[in-house]
């Protein structure tokens, strides 16, 4: 599979998901605690649902690549990782996001290159 079949996939899967019309403010922190609790498919669905609603934003995107990552879908968990951080690129331009956010999932993307334990922030907040 392509790359870009990756997104063409999630928007055949969640199609009923209006992008920039929903009321998905708490969707990121609820699929990172599916993440915590290691409810995998239901983190893939939530953080899926948060691509389609802000496609521009890196959030749903990271934590569909930890969430690959985790469930050793190693190719997508890289993808989507990379996505995720030139997404956050985007919103540095405008000083919107810190450079250290950035450089915490620049270093899991290289942790997830050596296939080594994450940093996994999303446990301590």
């Amino acid at each position: 599979m392509n790359n870009i079949d990756y997104l063409e996939e999630i928007k055949k899967e969640i199609n009923y998901i209006v992008t920039h019309e929903e009321n998905d403010d708490l969707w990121g922190k609820e699929g990172f605690g599916f993440l915590s609790n290691r409810k995998f498919d239901r983190a893939e669905k939530k953080f899926k649902e948060l691509i389609m609603s802000q496609p521009k934003h890196q959030e749903g995107y990271e934590g569909l690549a930890y969430t690959y990552y985790n469930i050793n879908e190693h190719e997508k968990a890289l993808w989507f990782m990379q996505q995720a951080i030139d997404l956050a690129k985007n919103f540095l331009k405008g000083d919107y996001i810190d450079i250290e956010v950035i450089e915490e999932m620049e270093d899991n993307l290289d942790r997830m290159k050596k296939k080594k334990e994450l940093n996994k922030w999303w446990e301590h907040k």
